[in-house]
């Protein structure tokens, strides 16, 4: 018997021994602070899921939310097992919060009872997922809300910052085309593909800008720096490098370094993460921009969860939300490294992110200028 069909058994047993009650998604205890886990997919010290885990508890301390985070340590099926063995306990959550890594979400929107309310994050349902879900709220009702990165305007960012900084630098010159690099993550992953989709939309009115070649470096800063040194000697006019995340970015810096040239003088470099590294060095002028934010996603979920419970539905203004990416370059990183250098995402209150008792027809607005607003005194 697999392991899946056990715990179903075992589910629906204790289902069957409690009598049976499945409340439906607007019946909610609001008597006490909501119970939420967060079925993390990521490996114990995994840079990404950590920063999504830690700015998630972040937002829960302030929001009054009791949220536990396991960690499925990259096994889709553990992630299964996590969530019907947590659904079926004595104390199970009011809310789940799971990602549909490896396409796991399907099985777990359909094996989960409706008495939980599942919220899905990161990543979207496939084609044949949506086919059979539809959206949230459509035909799984206890699935309330779904909030996803939109990696194809990270790239479009990327593209605009890198070449806004080289016309300041004054480039192109006279009767001349810039030229362009392109580092992609690799040819399958959506997040990669998403985000050069974004950079040929920078590009599309741009009769000025010549891309040169796409190369796919598999997220991986050695194999960015060694495919970068052959492609600038091939094409010494270079004058910008998009690549898709920090490290490749990093790596093509060192390579361009290594060709003798002065990044952020005479080629100009933009990333996504938001890495410690990539930040120094838009900080000391070497990397035009870095593109980032997308960790936070799981703190909006706090806020969406925070107000859902308290009975101000959002679904006035949609249940599908886009997590946004914000620009990092000269003009904000010194304010952001000083005050989130360490990571202290405590400092932030996230209730302003609430819709609290706002008329119907408020959007929320979760991008880094409205964090940054509350260290500058702004309201």
């Amino acid at each position: 018997m697999s392991r899946l069909r056990h715990l179903k058994k075992i589910f629906l047993f204790a289902l069957v021994m409690s009598g049976g009650l499945i409340s439906p998604v607007h019946a909610v205890d609001r008597s006490e602070s909501p119970r939420v886990m967060f079925v993390n997919p990521g490996r114990t010290g995994e840079v990404f899921w950590d920063m999504i885990s830690n700015f998630m508890a972040a937002a829960a301390r302030d929001l009054n939310i009791d949220l536990e985070v396991v960690t499925a340590e990259r096994d889709h099926l553990k992630m299964i097992e996590l969530a019907l063995q947590a659904s079926s306990s004595d104390n199970p959550p009011d809310y789940m919060i799971l990602v549909n890594e490896k396409l796991a979400a399907g099985k777990m929107l359909d094996e989960l009872p409706t008495s939980i309310k599942l919220m899905l994050l990161n990543n979207n349902l496939s084609a044949e997922q949506t086919d059979k879900f539809g959206v949230p709220r459509q035909i799984k009702e206890n699935w309330v809300a779904s909030i996803y990165p939109d990696h194809e305007k990270a790239g479009y960012d990327i593209g605009t910052a890198i070449i806004a900084a080289a016309s300041q630098a004054g480039y192109p010159a006279m009767n001349e085309n810039l030229g362009l690099l392109a580092i992609g993550g690799n040819r399958a992953t959506p997040a990669s593909v998403q985000r050069v989709e974004g950079l040929h939309r920078a590009l599309a009115a741009r009769t000025d800008i010549d891309l040169y070649q796409t190369i796919h470096s598999q997220w991986r800063r050695d194999k960015a720096e060694s495919q970068m040194r052959g492609l600038i000697r091939r094409w010494p006019e270079t004058r910008l490098i998009w690549a898709a995340n920090d490290p490749m970015a990093l790596g093509a810096m060192d390579a361009a370094i290594k060709r003798g040239r002065n990044p952020g003088q005479d080629v100009f470099i933009g990333g996504l993460n938001w890495s410690g590294e990539a930040l120094e060095r838009v900080r000391d002028g070497s990397m035009t921009a870095s593109v980032g934010g997308h960790f936070m996603q799981g703190g909006w979920l706090m806020v969406l969860i925070h107000d859902f419970h308290a009975g101000r539905d959002f679904s006035d203004i949609g249940v599908e939300f886009t997590a946004p990416m914000s620009v990092i370059d000269t003009n904000n990183v010194a304010l952001y490294l000083s005050v989130f250098g360490d990571q202290d995402w405590d400092r932030i209150d996230f209730s302003r992110f609430s819709r609290g008792t706002k008329e119907a027809g408020f959007r929320y607005e979760f991008g880094l200028d409205k964090i940054l607003a509350q260290f500058k005194g702004e309201k």
